[in-house]
C-alpha cells in the first residue's frame, strides 16, 4: 500500500510543479490533470446510478496481486507509468455501469475484469486497458466470471491478461505499440477480402506467451 500511495502521489507533485513552473510540459499537466478530472466525473455518476458496482470500480484500482513482486510492479505502474490506459481502461467501465450494461466486476491477481452481456448469444469479446479488462461474455457464461474463468472462457482470461502484463511492460507507448495495432488487426480479421487473422497477429500471440506466464 505504500508503494502505492507514493505512486499516486509523485505524478500529482510533477504535474503541479510543471504547472507552476515555465518549462514549456504545461500541456500534459493539464492532459494530467483533466484526466482525473474525468475520472472524477465518471465515478460520481455511476456512483448515482448503480452505486455498489461504481465503488467497486473505483476500490479495484487499489487492488494488486496477491504474489508480492507483481504486486510491487503493478502498484509502481499503475498510476503513472499506466495512466494514458488505465485512464481509459477505467472511464469505459464506469461508463458501461452508468448505462446499466456490467453485470459482474471481478479482480483477479490484480487485474479487473469488467463483464457484461455480448449482443450475440455465443459471441465473446474482450479488450484490455491497464489493470480494465472489458468483457462481453456470451449467455452459457452465467454471472460469476471467476467460475467461466475457470470453465471454457480460460483461454481468453489469460489471453486479456497477458495485454495486462504488457501495458505494465510498455508504459505510455502500450496505446501505439500495442493498443493500435491490435484494433487494427480485429477490424481486418472482420473483412473476408483481408484475408488476416487477428490471432496470428504477434500482439495477440505475444499476449498468449505472456498470460499463460503470469496468470494464476
Amino acid at each position: 500500500m505504500a508503494v502505492a500511495l507514493v505512486a499516486v502521489a509523485v505524478p500529482w507533485v510533477v504535474a503541479l510543479w510543471l504547472l507552476n513552473g515555465e518549462s514549456g510540459w504545461s500541456l500534459p499537466a493539464w492532459l494530467f490533470v483533466g484526466g482525473k478530472g474525468l475520472m472524477l466525473l465518471s465515478t460520481a455518476v455511476a456512483t448515482v446510478v448503480r452505486p455498489r458496482q461504481a465503488i467497486q470500480l473505483f476500490v479495484a484500482r487499489y487492488r494488486f496481486d496477491r504474489h508480492t513482486l507483481h504486486g510491487l510492479l503493478q502498484a509502481s505502474t499503475r498510476f503513472g507509468w499506466e495512466l494514458p490506459q488505465t485512464a481509459i481502461g477505467y472511464l469505459i467501465a464506469q461508463w458501461r455501469v452508468a448505462s446499466g450494461r456490467v453485470k459482474h466486476i471481478e479482480t483477479l491477481d490484480g487485474v479487473t475484469f469488467v463483464a457484461g452481456r455480448h449482443r450475440e448469444p455465443h459471441t465473446t469479446a474482450g479488450m484490455s486497458l491497464g489493470c480494465f479488462v472489458q468483457m462481453w461474455l456470451p449467455r452459457r457464461a452465467g454471472e460469476n466470471c471467476e467460475r467461466w474463468a475457470w470453465h471454457g472462457g480460460n483461454e481468453m482470461v489469460r489471453h486479456e491478461y497477458g495485454h495486462t502484463v504488457d501495458s505494465q511492460l510498455w508504459g505510455w507507448l502500450y496505446l501505439p505499440v500495442i493498443g493500435l495495432p491490435s484494433l487494427v488487426s480485429q477490424a481486418l480479421d472482420l473483412n473476408p477480402k483481408a484475408r488476416h487473422r487477428h490471432d496470428d497477429f504477434w500482439v495477440e500471440r505475444r499476449a498468449d506467451r505472456l498470460g499463460k506466464r503470469f496468470f494464476t
